[in-house]
This record gives structure tokens, C-alpha cells and sequence, in this order.
């Protein structure tokens, strides 16, 4: 499966879902304040190393917990830490639940649980003690910046994740990656359900129901999310009319830019001057930066 299509499925599913933090902390660990057993949650669990060190146990594999490490522990994994004698550790985690179209996609997907991070360790850090401070308030708007929050720790995993050597793809996403490599091969062509479903030989009626559990979108919703955002990058290349841009994405130029300007709020005539004059901006200050040097 193509890395690009991993995180594209990753991302739509993180866009949509719902996530309540039922608990976080900071916790200090010492050998002694350790049962020797094994613990099942029936939540996620989000464990960061703050500092020290010790080992993660979990189906009989030692991950060793040092500084900077982040892990994602699925509900229902049993799993146990374990320090030895001299050994301390400080953890900051949470607790949560994340609902999306009843699919358990962190599984689907097979994400690695656990990753190293270097340059983000501050950063980390400093969120999880921004998630401390919102559940403590119980404000009006402390879910919605709790959910900012969450992920924002999730986007960070995911930077850091490797998507190579990640094993087998599931017989799932292989059909997925499949619809999508074809959406964006045949961008500019007529794409209909029935050409998507024949492609994995599901029926047109299954398929969407199967496409939209694992995008969250229809299949034409997400062929034309996938053109508008093409229509994008198209129109920030000099050569490349509006005209141009309506025909690489297999639209007629009305009705592309009714949906452009439905999409984004600005014409596609509109959003190439505003988006060109921002990077000619950008380019600007970097070059009298530089020159300040």
C-alpha cells in the first residue's frame, strides 16, 4: 500500500472522528509502585516519556521506554510497564475514547503503537500539560479545545511515524488503495460508482457503504474533494488557465467553478491571485531576511 494513500485514509479518519479524554496525568514511577501483572483497559491509552527509562511489555514484546518516547495503546491490548530497582519514570498520558462509523480503523490500519521522537519533545510535553489545565477547568469550550489538543498529539505521532516495513497490508485497505490509486489516475476522466466498485469486484451498493466506513466520505464526495484539491495546486502553476484547470480534473470550466467557489468561498480566478500574491509575499520576506543576515 503506497504511503501516500495510508495517510490519506489516516487523515480523513482523524478528521471526522469524535475523541473524549475520560483521564490524563503526570506520573512518577518507581519498581515498587509496579504490580507485576499485566493491565487491559477497555479506552485508549496515550503514554509519553517526559524522562527515565524502563520497558513496555506488551503480547510478550519488550519496547524499551526511554526519554522522548510515545506510545498509542489500543483498548483491550493487555500490556504491563515494568522498571528495575534503580529505575524511575516520569509519564504524562491520557485516557480515551474515539468513535468513527463503528470501525475500529486504528486496527484496520495496523499503526505502529509506539514511535521515538527527537525534536518534538517540548512540544509534547507542553500539550499534555495543556490537556491537564482543560480537564481541569470544565469550561464551556474545554472539549473543543481538549479535541484541538488530542490532535494535535495525534498529528504529531503521525510525523513522526514510519509507514515503510509496516507488515501486510489488510485485505480492506488493499482494495482501498486500490480506488484511490484509480481516482487519481483518472482524475480528468467521468469516475462513477460502478467504475470504482469493478475495480475491487464489490457491488456498487456494498462499495459505498465499504468506502465511506473507511474515507467518511462517498465515493463521488471524495472524487470531488480530490479534484478540488488538485484544482489547488493547478492553479498556482503559472501555466495552467482556469480553463486548463477544469479540463486536468474532467469538469466543464461553469460548472468547475461553481464548485470551486462552493468549496473554497473564492472563484478559482480569485483564489489564483490571492494564493500566488501570499507565496510572492512569503518569497519577499524570506529575501530581506536574508538580507538582514
Amino acid at each position: 500500500m503506497t504511503t501516500t494513500n495510508y495517510l490519506t485514509i489516516m487523515m480523513k479518519h482523524f478528521e471526522h472522528m469524535n475523541i473524549e479524554v475520560a483521564a490524563a496525568a503526570e506520573t512518577i514511577l518507581d519498581a515498587s509502585s509496579l504490580k507485576d501483572r499485566e493491565d487491559t483497559y477497555d479506552c485508549n491509552r496515550f503514554l509519553f516519556v517526559k524522562e527515565g527509562q524502563g520497558k513496555l511489555i506488551v503480547h510478550d514484546k519488550e519496547i524499551q521506554l526511554v526519554q522522548g518516547k510515545l506510545c498509542i495503546l489500543l483498548s483491550g491490548i493487555p500490556h504491563r510497564i515494568a522498571l528495575e530497582s534503580e529505575e524511575k519514570l516520569t509519564l504524562q498520558w491520557c485516557h480515551f475514547r474515539s468513535s468513527y462509523e463503528d470501525r475500529d480503523l486504528y486496527r484496520t490500519l495496523q499503526i505502529p503503537f509506539h514511535i521515538q521522537v527527537t525534536n518534538e519533545q517540548e512540544e509534547i510535553s507542553a500539550l499534555f500539560k495543556r490537556l491537564f489545565e482543560q480537564l481541569s477547568l470544565d469550561r464551556l469550550t474545554s472539549r473543543l479545545k481538549i479535541k484541538a489538543i488530542m490532535l494535535n498529539l495525534i498529528s504529531l505521532f503521525l510525523d513522526n511515524l514510519s509507514i515503510a516495513g509496516n507488515g501486510t497490508p489488510t485485505e480492506d485497505m488493499q482494495k482501498i488503495d486500490i480506488v484511490l490509486r484509480y481516482i487519481d489516475e483518472h482524475l480528468a476522466d467521468n469516475i462513477t460508482v460502478e467504475n470504482l466498485s469493478k475495480q475491487v469486484f464489490l457491488h456498487p451498493n456494498y462499495f459505498i457503504v465499504f468506502f465511506k466506513g473507511i474515507l467518511g466520505y462517498s465515493p463521488i464526495q471524495y472524487v470531488n474533494l480530490r479534484r478540488m484539491e488538485m484544482a489547488k495546486s493547478l492553479l498556482l502553476q503559472p501555466e495552467c488557465n482556469v480553463s486548463a484547470v477544469a479540463s486536468k480534473v474532467g469538469m466543464q470550466i461553469y460548472y468547475f467553478s461553481r464548485m470551486f467557489k462552493a468549496h473554497t468561498g473564492l472563484t478559482p480566478s480569485r483564489y489564483r491571485k490571492q494564493a500566488t500574491s501570499f507565496v510572492a509575499t512569503g518569497a519577499k520576506s524570506h529575501e530581506e531576511e536574508d538580507d538582514r543576515k
